[in-house]
């Protein structure tokens, strides 16, 4: 019975250890697949909100300028919301022409408001 039951065990072993190398090689022959931009048409904005984001913004930034997406055919708008400390700045830093901020101290014309984002 123990010798039935080791067996057992053992060829279910066996079918289950074939079964993930099969898988893995059927996993490796599946082409990589080339995308090609260089051709590409598609206009992109990246719209990025940020309120007090020092800290991220200029990883966030540096990641997607390392992106291959050409650069003349996407353009990062960077909406600052009234932050209090150095985001503006630290976007107004990069001197690309594809990125650019909209600070919404500008469009409140001095009126406190509570909703800045509906307005």
């Amino acid at each position: 019975m123990q010798l039935i039951l080791g067996l057992t065990i053992l060829f279910l072993f066996a079918a289950y250890l074939l079964l993930i190398v099969y898988y893995g090689f059927c996993w490796r022959s599946i082409p990589d697949s080339k995308f090609k931009i260089q051709n590409s048409k598609f206009k992109i904005s990246i719209i990025i909100p940020a309120r007090n984001e020092e800290q991220n913004i200029r990883a966030c930034l540096d990641s997607i300028l390392q992106q291959n997406y050409p650069a003349d055919f996407f353009e990062v708008i960077v909406v600052d919301d009234h932050s209090t400390d150095n985001t503006a700045a630290i976007v107004l830093g990069y001197a690309t022409g594809n990125i650019k901020l909209i600070a919404l101290k500008d469009f409140t014309n001095g009126q406190q408001l509570n909703s800045y984002k509906k307005r």
